[in-house]
């Protein structure tokens, strides 16, 4: 049986302009962010891995087993810097002791469009950790973050 292409035209992914909702998952939804010092390493990828400088970063919520990141390419291809991300992660995480796979394949994707206000979209992102009841206000948070704090 084929899978079901979600993905949009590759183009689509490669509009410097253009500002995503990205969400990744991880292997089997274990949760390997309880870890804080896995955690911190994983957001610190967001400023220094394949992210850093290719990307235009909104917003990132780290869940236990999941991210959510809102950005936009700078000049790569979106599904390809996801790609390397994963990969880049996942090295760093092996050398700090995780056995077996770190990510889930693919990811979620929701290209913003222009009636979209990407603050608000900033907003619910951060604001998962509250209705998981992890939290009762989001800047509680460690692992979650938006540029219009």
């Amino acid at each position: 049986m084929r899978r079901k292409n979600i993905r949009l035209a590759r183009e689509s992914y490669e509009i410097s302009s253009q500002i995503f909702s990205v969400t990744i998952c991880t292997w089997d939804r274990r949760s390997l962010f309880r870890n804080e010092t896995w955690a911190n390493l994983v957001l610190t990828t967001l400023e220094t891995g394949p992210f850093g400088k290719q990307t235009e970063l909104y917003a990132f919520c780290l869940m236990p087993d999941h991210v959510h990141i809102q950005l936009s390419p700078m000049e790569a291809n979106l599904v390809d810097l996801v790609s390397r991300w994963k990969s880049f992660t996942a090295n760093l995480l092996r050398r700090d002791g995780l056995i077996g796979p770190c990510w889930q394949r693919g990811f979620y994707d929701h290209a913003l469009r222009k009636e979209e206000d990407i603050r608000t979209s900033a907003e619910y992102i951060v604001n998962n950790p509250v209705r998981a009841c992890l939290v009762e206000n989001w800047v509680d948070y460690p692992f979650a973050w938006h540029r219009w704090i």
